[in-house]
């Protein structure tokens, strides 16, 4: 085995646990709090640098597929334009998260140094779940990235709330992780291999014969249902994302969406697909159901960070549609065009969610705010601003156009007609349809009905205590800056969140194209 080329093969991933380990000394032998979300941030750009680096080429012009796709350590793991993308997609969103974090964690007294360093470990578990090639370097993945979000939830460790979520989400993954250990176990028992090439293979001669092997494929459906919030497997969700601080519940709701998707869509392309039909119609039955609950729960929400929870679990429902196109044909046409929009839709679910959950911390740090639909009324006269990046994320939510998230539906339900199951998709744009009641209810709450007193009334001084912590508890937070407005990071981050909805929503043939090259190396 070469090492030194599987180093180079995972030297991203190697950057992003290095930047963890470096803001962790830093923030033990300096006194200089302030430089710890700047290091977190570097490492990741570091990180997206040098998996691009690898593939460009500047002899006689710029060139961006200078090199082949490579695997290290025996295959277990590779480098290829599918793990570059998610590897940029996970920088991005670690990047806004850090941005939308900075000032509310520093002024809730946490320990700044831990949150960052947590929030590497689990982009770092993203982005080797990105380039897993075999079982094992995939369950190493997927724990890694699973279990510093257990304690990322519970982060407000004097929050009783937190602390709640911070065990029910780790009981619920601790089941989902042996329910995935024990399939995986059985896809190695009945093919002798780890490698998907070659588990691939072994499933082929099999015929999709073996009811062993359809057992292992369905419960390791089950282990990826848990891990993006699909139905039967959501009850966690609408207390978790409740519970835990805003930031680290928008970084939920996208980051490790996006990296369980990434690591299964892998793992069924490529090990699972001449069993499709096993896995396929279990997902179908996940997806009307995640679709219809999802988007059900959600219409009598009267607390925002509950109404987005049940509204990423409808989200997640969108984007199985994607990998049930994969896998209900074996023609490449079919399984391109699903995988395609299953990439474009992660990355502009990124931006939506995050800049929803982001206005909910720009809210925050104006004045007092219990995450109430109540408190939204009115929002447009005392913060214009706002109001109306809010009402902008909430229309792409919804599927309005020219937002991304119009093209990110369409994408999605042509892939799910072109694969002739056009009643699913019949099904999907009903229920999208009803999710316009509960993001545009939003709306009109903040344009429409009169604004309570305490909120039409000045915001409180820069030193003024904060009576409502981040999850409605009766424990008042410490003292707190931010309720003066909120921080340029924040400002910052919901700009380039509201102008890429809007800009790729005008022009997404760029991040389509994106997608189509992810996907080349991983499908041919």
């Amino acid at each position: 085995m070469d090492y030194h080329n599987s180093i180079a093969v995972i030297l991203p991933l190697v950057v992003v646990s290095g930047a963890a380990v470096l803001v962790l000394l830093v923030d033990a032998f300096t006194g200089r709090k302030a430089v710890l979300p700047w290091v977190a941030a570097a490492g990741l750009v570091a990180a997206a640098a040098v998996a691009l680096g690898q593939w460009i080429q500047f002899k006689g012009g710029l060139r961006f597929s200078a090199r082949q796709p490579e695997g290290g350590f025996n295959h277990m793991v590779a480098l290829d334009k599918y793990a570059l993308f998610f590897i940029v997609l996970s920088a991005a969103i670690g990047v806004l998260t850090i941005m939308l974090s900075d000032a509310y964690v520093n002024a809730r007294g946490g320990g700044r140094g831990e949150f960052y360093a947590l929030l590497l470990f689990v982009i770092a578990g993203m982005v080797a779940m990105s380039m897993a090639t075999d079982l094992i370097a995939f369950f190493v993945a997927f724990e890694l990235m699973s279990l510093p979000t257990y304690v990322l939830a519970g982060f407000l460790r004097r929050d009783v709330r937190s602390g709640e979520a911070s065990i029910k989400y780790f009981v619920n993954g601790a089941f989902a992780s042996a329910i995935l250990a024990f399939g995986l176990a059985l896809l190695y028992g009945i093919s002798g291999q780890t490698n998907y090439a070659s588990i691939s293979a072994s499933l082929s001669n099999l015929n999709g014969a073996n009811g062993i092997a359809t057992v292992a494929l369905v419960l390791i459906t089950c282990g990826f249902a848990f891990k993006v919030s699909a139905v039967p497997f959501h009850s966690w969700v609408p207390d978790v994302y409740e519970g835990a601080p805003t930031p680290v519940t928008a970084f939920m709701s996208v980051g490790v969406k996006a990296g369980a998707f990434a690591g299964f869509l892998r793992l069924f392309m490529l090990a699972a697909m001449p069993d499709a039909a096993a896995w396929t119609n279990v997902l179908i039955i996940l997806a009307v159901l995640t679709m219809v609950a999802g988007n059900a729960l959600a219409l009598p929400q009267r607390n925002l960070k509950r109404l987005l929870a049940y509204s990423s679990i409808a989200h997640a429902g969108y984007i199985l549609l994607g990998v049930i196109a994969v896998g209900h044909s074996h023609a490449s046409s079919t399984s391109s065009a699903g995988s395609r929009a299953i990439l474009f839709y992660l990355a502009s679910y990124a931006l939506m969610n995050l800049g929803g959950f982001g206005m909910l911390v720009w809210v925050r740090a104006r004045r007092s705010f219990g995450y109430t639909l109540d408190e939204f009324a009115g929002l447009a006269r005392t913060m214009p601003g706002a109001a109306l990046g809010m009402s902008l994320f909430m229309i792409s939510l919804t599927g309005i156009p020219p937002t991304v998230g119009f093209w990110g539906k369409f994408y999605l339900f042509a892939a799910v007609v072109n694969a002739r199951l056009t009643w699913l998709a019949i099904v999907a744009v009903i229920m999208s349809s009803v999710s316009a009641f509960y993001y545009l209810r939003v709306v009109w709450y903040m344009y429409f009905r009169q604004a309570p007193e305490a909120a039409a009334a000045e915001p409180p001084a820069a030193g003024a205590a904060e009576v409502v912590t981040d999850a409605s508890s009766a424990q008042p937070a410490a003292a707190t800056a931010q309720l003066a407005g909120p921080s340029l990071a924040v400002r910052a981050a919901l700009a380039v969140a509201a102008l890429g909805v809007v800009l790729v929503g005008l022009a997404p043939s760029y991040l389509l194209r994106f997608a189509e090259g992810a996907l080349r190396t991983l499908i041919g």
